[in-house]
């Protein structure tokens, strides 16, 4: 075909924005799993449309991307048993580090664990969830085209028409939610700060598991004493709890990260892309599970994530679609001396992963990924379940808290949720 028939795509400022963030996912434990099964999968990936979302080539400098061919060459997969599988927070960090130059979609198996690496602007979480999962294995071939679709162009418009069409008071709504969780000029006053020399050499990562015991332990509290909460808001309490714990001096707002395909019809849901975006809500040191809900509740009911969307693209073609700097990560930052959270519970992935044989020796199925901070004063949690299990993992500045204290956090989230949630009641 040539150069100039072959189909392009229209970029989308959240899909520039996140270009320069990798995306790291990892699912194990899987035996079997070989380099020649994954670049099959990658392969039909890219074979199953012209417009394959995942043979996307990201460029935060240009609003026209162009798709790559051979997705499945060069290092897109490689094996790297030499690294270390018993600490997934570690192993996380190690591919990060790793030598050498970053295809836009990376595969990298760990002896029994699959690892993906991607760029953010290739897809959001929805993305990695799936391509570990269908890289780790694809035994009748049904599942690598489902690598392949992309969100209808014009997502946003679809989904605020649809959204406010239904639910008219949704808009004097959002105006009352934004307002209620708006955050003061003032918020920041008498707050110390800290310096931070090229933060994101130190971006790290530390993860712990929830034993599925434990795990029900806490499903038994919330659905006893915390009548109305969900499972997300759940999670926003307890990983919430769990550093104030540990005497983390964090901000009152929460980041909470939404998938706005919620407000599509459901035959746009399945589409990849970045469609998932961060609420601010204030929800402060007692944030119980039932109070989370509550917000959650209704800033979804708002609109208040599709109209952050929106606003983002009506600036875009204002500005007539002028290419933003990426920022710099390299210089010297100053910022409160205070985290501020962001929380993202990835669901129950079980059945997603119904059609894979975990390794049956006593160490635990997992799933669990990085979300890369906005800034040296970020933290990011995310949340996965797995054949009864969960997995916290939390992604933060070196520089800015200890990462023994972060990972006392988590552990002491993962051993006891429950007291760390009644001490809230």
């Amino acid at each position: 075909m040539p150069r100039s028939d072959r189909p392009r795509y229209t970029s989308t400022p959240l899909d520039r924005t996140f270009v320069p963030a990798r995306s790291i996912a990892v699912l194990g434990p899987i035996t079997g799993v070989t380099a020649d099964a994954v670049r099959e999968v990658l392969t039909a990936a890219r074979s199953a449309s012209p417009t394959s979302r995942i043979a996307l080539d990201p460029r935060a400098d240009q609003r026209i991307w162009s798709y790559r061919d051979d997705i499945a060459g060069g290092v897109a997969v490689t094996e790297r048993p030499d690294l270390p599988t018993d600490d997934l927070g570690e192993l996380m960090n190690r591919i990060r580090e790793r030598d050498g130059a970053r295809l836009p979609v990376e595969v990298i198996l760990c002896g029994d664990y699959t690892v993906v690496d991607y760029s953010h602007g290739v897809g959001d979480g929805q993305f990695g969830i799936l391509l570990v999962g269908v890289a780790a294995g694809d035994p009748d071939g049904t599942l690598s085209p489902t690598l392949a679709p992309a969100l209808p162009a014009d997502a946003t418009r679809r989904a605020l028409w649809r959204h406010y069409r239904e639910n008219p008071r949704a808009v004097r709504d959002l105006r009352r939610v934004r307002a209620d969780h708006a955050r003061p000029d003032t918020a920041d006053d008498g707050v110390p700060t800290r310096t931070v020399d090229n933060w994101a050499k130190t971006k790290t990562c530390r993860a712990e598991f929830m034993t599925p015991e434990v795990s029900a332990a806490l499903e038994a509290w919330a659905r006893e004493h915390a009548p109305g909460a969900t499972a997300a808001s759940v999670t926003v309490a307890l990983v919430n709890a769990a550093l104030r714990a540990e005497q983390v001096a964090l901000d009152d707002h929460v980041m909470i990260l939404f998938n706005c395909r919620r407000y599509l019809a459901e035959a746009d849901r399945t589409g990849h892309g970045n469609f998932a975006i961060g609420i601010p809500v204030r929800v402060g040191a007692g944030a119980t599970p039932g109070l989370v809900a509550t917000v959650m509740k209704d800033v979804i009911d708002s609109g208040w994530p599709l109209a952050v969307l929106g606003a983002s693209e009506a600036r875009s073609a204002l500005t007539r679609h002028r290419i933003a700097s990426v920022a710099d990560d390299t210089g010297t930052v100053t910022v409160p001396d205070r985290l501020r959270l962001a929380v993202s519970d990835l669901g129950n992935l079980t059945g997603l992963y119904r059609h894979l044989e975990f390794a049956d020796d006593g160490r635990p199925a997992q799933m669990t990924a990085t979300l890369e901070p906005d800034g040296p004063d970020g933290i990011t949690v995310l949340v996965s379940r797995l054949n009864k299990g969960r997995t916290l993992a939390a992604t933060f500045c070196a520089d800015m808290i200890d990462p023994n204290v972060v990972t006392r956090a988590l552990r002491r989230a993962c051993l006891d949720p429950v007291a760390l949630l009644r001490h809230g009641e």
